[in-house]
């Protein structure tokens, strides 16, 4: 009956203690661990824990208590505490998932053998999300002032749009840079 049930799950509790203590053996590499008389005392050690802590009642939980505070007749009431004076706990910051990666500037260099036209051509197929209007503007500046900037990105994206240029029918100078 009860015994049997206490016996074996002593047994089971032992068994996990021994695997417990190849565990360790395992984690930390030393094979001469469980071989060695220090080895073998401290699983005979856990199992005794064990089997000691199997016979004791469970410890009881902590509880908090609630103090009341009664006032006399005639006496003024305590002050209740402001909602002002609540210590607030501070909410986490979410990290979002590119928080930590770095952005970089996809540039695109001026050259005096560019056509505006077939230049922001190939532009719009390669970033589509940039309208025809903002295309043109850079153009212009990346030929006034030498570089412009079309997007900023991932430096993975950005390299890829780099290379995405150099492949176009006509070649589109440009380079990333970090932002």
């Amino acid at each position: 009956g009860v015994r049997s049930v206490q016996l074996a799950m002593a047994a089971s509790i032992k068994s996990t203690c021994v695997l417990l203590g190849l565990l360790l053996v395992a984690i930390s590499g030393v094979d001469a661990f469980a071989s060695s008389a220090f080895g073998r005392s401290a699983v005979v050690a856990c199992v005794a824990k064990v089997s000691v802590r199997m016979g004791a009642p469970a410890p009881a939980p902590a509880t908090k208590t609630k103090s009341k505070t009664i006032t006399r007749p005639g006496q003024a009431s305590p002050a209740k505490p402001k909602a002002a004076n609540k210590a607030q706990t501070a909410q986490p910051k979410r990290a979002t998932q590119d928080a930590h990666i770095p952005m970089w500037k996809v540039m695109l260099l001026g050259d005096d053998g560019y056509e505006e036209d077939s230049v922001c051509g190939v532009i719009k197929q390669v970033i589509p999300n940039l309208s025809v209007d903002d295309i043109r503007e850079k153009f212009q500046k990346a030929q006034k002032a030498g570089d412009a900037m079309l997007t900023v990105i991932n430096q993975e994206h950005a390299e890829a749009l780099v290379s995405s240029f150099h492949r176009c029918d006509p070649m589109v100078f440009s380079e990333a840079l970090p932002e």
